[in-house]
């Protein structure tokens, strides 16, 4: 689950339309890297609120995807769109890398139905955000993703208590996508899987319609646990007299998995990269992940925190 120095990386925008400046910063900086780096045909295109007609983002993405001599695919923006582009997904080759979050929760569920490459989706920034909207510590953690594997555990707090840790493929993504899923062929399947929810910009009782359809739709039945990311601009208005920890607790508690929650992913300057489907154990206050080295060895990776 590495990516070589000198590897080709296409820069795909499935979904909404890229800021310009942001984006050749995030490709400079990835030929910084040591990477070279490819546009897409459409990358720069615009079409009402996505980077291109449906057909046309549908082509790129195949095309992204399939072609032989690239190594990585890497969502420019989220946005939306990335829908329009599942009808017909060819077959992929197991090796090829996928890069991106938010928007790309919806290609991330159909791959890991797939079971895509065993691993080699990467949850984490978009391009354009790479070099000035995420944090320090989130642009070196997936530097350091790309060019190791490893995975560092992602830190939380203990929302729902569980028995003792809980494993399972490491799956989910953006709540609103996720939920948009519901009645597709795309839609999530969860099963014995841990669950990772975030989302940005929703109001409260948005995030609980979207958790509850997910839970009365059947997505959340089997689940070995759920991680809760970060949640910017999604805060009860003031006074409330309420948290949104308490709301997700309320939801979640029924389901009698153990829930860990703030863990620095989403779309807030933190935004950690994890390996999407990778097996992870849920702890106390942590994700701990089971990485792959080059040599083929695995191993977890923890800070010293008893199990």
């Amino acid at each position: 689950m590495t990516l070589r120095s000198g590897a080709n990386i296409v820069v795909v925008a499935p979904g909404g339309i890229c800021d310009e400046a942001k984006l050749q910063e995030g490709m400079q900086l990835l030929r910084s890297w040591g990477y070279e780096v490819t546009e897409s045909k459409h990358l720069h295109s615009r079409f009402r609120y996505t980077a291109g007609t449906p057909d046309a983002r549908r082509e790129e993405l195949h095309r992204a995807l399939t072609e032989p001599g690239i190594d990585a695919v890497w969502y420019a923006r989220g946005g939306y769109g990335t829908v329009h582009c599942l009808p017909g997904l060819p077959s992929i080759p197991d090796e090829r890398l996928v890069i991106g979050f938010s928007d790309a929760t919806a290609l991330f569920c159909e791959l890991q139905r797939r079971r895509h490459g065993r691993g080699r989706i990467l949850h984490g920034p978009v391009l354009q955000s790479v070099p000035r909207h995420i944090g320090e510590d989130s642009r070196e953690r997936m530097r350091t993703m790309l060019r190791t594997g490893e995975a560092p555990p992602l830190l939380g707090h203990s929302l729902v208590p569980g028995r003792g840790p809980v494993s399972g493929p490491v799956v989910g993504g953006n709540l609103c996508v996720l939920a948009s899923l519901i009645g597709t062929p795309w839609q999530l399947d969860a099963r014995g899987a841990i669950l990772l929810l975030e989302d940005v910009g929703e109001a409260p009782y948005k995030l609980d319609r979207m958790v509850t359809q997910l839970r009365e739709a059947g997505c959340l039945d089997g689940l070995a646990g759920i991680v809760l990311g970060e949640f910017p601009r999604c805060e009860p208005p003031e006074g409330a007299g309420w948290t949104l920890d308490e709301m997700f607790h309320d939801l979640l508690a029924p389901l009698n998995v153990p829930v860990l929650a703030g863990l620095p992913v989403g779309h807030a300057a933190n935004n950690h990269a994890f390996w999407y489907g990778a097996q992870g154990t849920l702890r106390a206050d942590r994700l701990v992940f089971q990485v792959q080295y080059a040599d083929g060895s695995s191993d977890q990776v923890s800070l010293d925190a008893p199990p």
